[in-house]
């Protein structure tokens, strides 16, 4: 008894020591009109989420094995010009939902007269996407699950779906926790990749044999994590080739991409400007990984990990338990950034946190591309136990904020914490904890529960407070003058964003297209929210100053272009396609992967805000067929959506 109370003790200190950590220097609130409500209940769209449960065998942490699986896809299925949302459930025999923008604010469920609800008789559903992989102009729907197969719906452009997995060879069989779709080798035909968590088999004690890993009827408790910082023992990654006659090809293996990590999620984006797509997986209990595509060199596309001089592999030192990556210029260097979210509790665990990765260029560095975190300096490090993340322009000043969603196990009693128990079992366990019976039992403690969400606005470099040259490097000076480090400040609850639930998926989306940025939130085992931003629809000065555009792109896959012997096209989707908006002599870039974050989907149509600008200088718009076209001013008049179809004039 006296040694055990000795370990609590010590391991109390411990946890103490990490509570005293600095916060970026205090920076004002600024002043703003921003405002969101939460008008899931009465615009007809919310959801409450069904957890997955799986073998009584790992009721001891069942709370920890059925955190995930609430996940949001924002698209429009009947081409009504309005933006619908895709939820997923996950308990066993429990319903997806499609909720149907009716306008005006409202929301009809339709998913089962579209034929899409029914996704969880076998397995679980743990993310959706809607994407045009057939090329013929509506929005199908792709569902991964856990230990069920994945499933291809078909839009027959009547308001239903067919599926057609079978047909197409697209319903790997793993455990599934993301996807995205992009064109990885630019033929015009949008591909899948999928990231995977539990291995798909493991052996059999009783006869040394490798069998199919069933979670809900399994053959043994060894089904976790080696080690919570360089487990390889989880599911394969997959990446599916699209052949353009409605089939699919697994190309993981040739491509580079099998990784056996514990994934769960991936984001896509052309990282150093070479024109091709690369990868960011965000693994949990191990290191990222980076991928540069090798498209630029090579006929065939490949996936190069980055491996830095330690052998680690990735941009830099991570925490281990990457959950979430977007993609976009936060500091409008011309270069795309990364956010990832991670783990982070004040009291517990404050060596970790959500990471910034800002992205210069390098030539000495693998693909031209140096990366630094920065997201303790700049005032985005603490996300809670981060989940969802996105980047917005959420108050239409022409710089992007972001959105996190955290929280893991809400119990009871909020005092009551797994913390401690956690702990002692990695230290007794020397960091092995692959088999669930050495787990200390959960029972309804809380894990980093009831967190708030955390909306950081960046403040505009005008301010006085970033008038700092930093170099990103003491030892390296990167090309072109000092550059300026973006500030942020937390403003959620000030916003109006005060839920306490354990969000997962978000799904940003101006679904009133009134010009400011909204976002639907699947929370875990709670119901969703749809914060709607009132910004436009506040005070007028703000109405007046604050301007914005938005575009719908839309891929000509008919017009390819040749270059050399290869050929290059654009998917429908124009999922890829590069967007530089000129405004006052300046210009910011917007690539359009709208499948980036954690079990979310965002509305593709591109929104830029203006701030005070009044308009448009012009557009560069360069396609994934290589077609590079410009767009003058006069012909994109702000605070308004406009159509532009590759190859077209307007």
């Amino acid at each position: 008894m006296r040694l055990k109370t000795t370990r609590l003790l010590a391991m109390f200190a411990l946890l103490s020591l990490g509570s005293m950590y600095l916060n970026p220097r205090g920076v004002p609130i600024p002043a703003t009109s921003l405002r969101f409500q939460d008008v899931s209940l009465t615009s007809g769209s919310l959801n409450t989420h069904s957890m997955v449960k799986l073998s009584q065998k790992f009721n001891g942490i069942m709370p920890w094995l059925s955190s995930v699986g609430a996940s949001v896809a924002a698209g429009d299925f009947n081409n009504d010009g309005l933006t619908d949302f895709y939820v997923t459930n996950s308990g066993r025999n429990s319903q997806n939902r499609l909720f149907r923008n009716l306008g005006e604010g409202k929301f009809e469920e339709v998913a089962s007269q579209a034929k899409v609800a029914d996704c969880n008789r076998e397995g679980a559903s743990m993310d959706a996407i809607f994407f045009d992989y057939d090329n013929d102009g509506d929005q199908d729907l792709y569902v991964v699950k856990w230990g069920g197969s994945n499933i291809l719906f078909e839009n027959q452009a009547d308001g239903t779906f067919r599926d057609v997995t079978q047909r197409a060879g697209a319903g790997y069989r793993g455990y599934a926790n993301g996807v995205i779709a992009f064109d990885y080798n630019r033929d015009g035909l949008l591909d899948i990749f999928i990231t995977n968590y539990f291995s798909e088999d493991i052996e059999d004690p009783s006869t040394g044999q490798r069998v199919r890993n069933d979670l809900w009827n399994p053959v043994t408790t060894r089904i976790m994590h080696t080690t919570f910082t360089h487990a390889i023992n989880g599911g394969k990654n997959v990446l599916y080739k699209n052949g353009g006659d409605g089939t699919f090809k697994e190309v993981t293996d040739q491509t580079g991409l099998g990784h056996t990590g514990w994934s769960l999620d991936v984001g896509a984006g052309d990282l150093n400007n070479d024109g091709w797509p690369d990868l960011y997986i965000a693994n949990d209990f191990g290191a990222d990984e980076l991928y540069f595509n090798t498209g630029a060199s090579e006929t065939s596309p490949r996936f190069r990990l980055v491996i830095d001089k330690d052998g680690h592999p990735g941009i830099g030192h991570d925490w281990w338990k990457g959950m979430n990556v977007d993609i976009g210029d936060i500091d409008r260097n011309g270069r795309l950034d990364i956010y990832v979210t991670n783990i982070l509790a004040r009291r517990y665990k404050t060596d970790e946190g959500n990471m910034l990765w800002l992205n210069y260029s390098d030539p000495a560095k693998i693909g031209g591309s140096r990366f630094f975190n920065r997201s303790r300096e700049v005032g985005t490090h603490d996300g809670g136990w981060g989940w969802g993340g996105k980047f917005a322009d959420f108050n239409n000043d022409g710089w992007l904020d972001i959105f996190a969603v955290n929280g893991f196990v809400s119990g009871p009693d909020p005092n009551d914490t797994y913390w401690y128990q956690l702990q002692e079992m990695v230290t007794q366990t020397k960091n092995n904890a692959a088999d669930v019976k050495d787990w200390p039992d959960m029972g309804d403690r809380d894990l980093s529960g009831y967190e708030p969400s955390r909306l950081f606005i960046q403040i505009p470099p005008s301010s006085t407070l970033q008038q700092e040259n930093i170099s990103p490097d003491s030892q390296t000076r990167m090309s072109g003058s000092p550059y300026v480090l973006p500030r942020f400040v937390e403003m959620a609850e000030v916003s109006g964003i005060t839920d306490l639930y354990n969000g997962r998926g978000i799904a940003l989306a101006d679904y009133d297209d009134d010009g400011d940025m909204d976002f639907y939130i699947a929370n875990q085992g709670a119901a969703s929210n749809l914060y709607q931003n009132n910004l436009l629809a506040g005070a007028q000065t703000v109405r007046k100053e604050m301007h914005w555009v938005g575009l719908k792109l839309v891929g000509s896959p008919d017009k390819p272009r040749r270059v050399g012997n290869r050929r290059f096209a654009s998917n429908k989707d124009a999922v890829g396609v590069r967007v530089e908006l000129w405004v006052n002599g300046t210009c910011r870039i917007h690539e359009l992967n709208y499948f980036n974050g954690f079990a979310s989907q965002s509305d593709k149509r591109v929104h830029f805000g203006l701030g005070k600008a009044q308009a448009v200088d012009r557009l560069v718009i360069t396609w994934p067929s290589g077609r590079r076209e410009t767009i003058g001013g006069m012909e994109v008049p702000i605070n308004r959506y406009h159509t532009i179809i590759e190859g077209k004039s307007r």
